[in-house]
């Protein structure tokens, strides 16, 4: 058993106990809107198609935090994707400031990083991210965030 802060590790997904994304939860409806903030142009491409590909419609792809504040409060996203990677790269601090352009509006936070053992993980639970995606992103296991069951062959 795991203790609470210590996350449980499949291939490409980090999950903490207790978090979202249980056999309990709804499939994320068609007409949900993502925001992907990372500054490797290619990730959020890729993000972008396979988001499309599952017939998400509503998708908008930044490569800045700055670009992120600009759109966010008119787009008005139900997911946003944030890039971690660097660590120095001031994206922990961006959460909070979405939080107040939202003005009580829910949405849901996932870390986009390259590495399982992100050095501000801690920081980023605390911060509201409730799981992490290690780039390059599986579509098995966005499907996973999105709550669509794995399909059998």
């Amino acid at each position: 058993m795991l203790p609470a802060k210590m996350p449980s590790r499949t291939s490409s997904l980090v999950s903490y106990p207790g978090q979202r994304g249980s056999r309990h939860e709804q499939h994320v409806a068609l007409d949900t809107r993502f925001l992907i903030v990372d500054g490797d142009r290619p990730v959020g491409l890729s993000l972008s198609f396979m988001l499309e590909a599952r017939g998400y419609g509503e998708v908008r792809a930044v490569r800045s935090a700055a670009r992120a504040e600009a759109i966010f409060g008119v787009f008005q996203p139900d997911i946003v994707f944030l890039d971690l990677d660097p660590p120095d790269s001031g994206n922990m601090q961006l959460p909070e400031r979405l939080r107040r352009i939202s003005r009580l509006r829910n949405f849901r936070l996932i870390a986009l990083t390259r590495n399982v053992e992100h050095p501000l993980r801690d920081q980023a639970r605390d911060a509201g991210f409730e799981r992490y995606l290690v780039k390059p992103v599986a579509q098995d296991e966005l499907d996973k965030v999105l709550f669509i069951p794995a399909t059998t062959s």
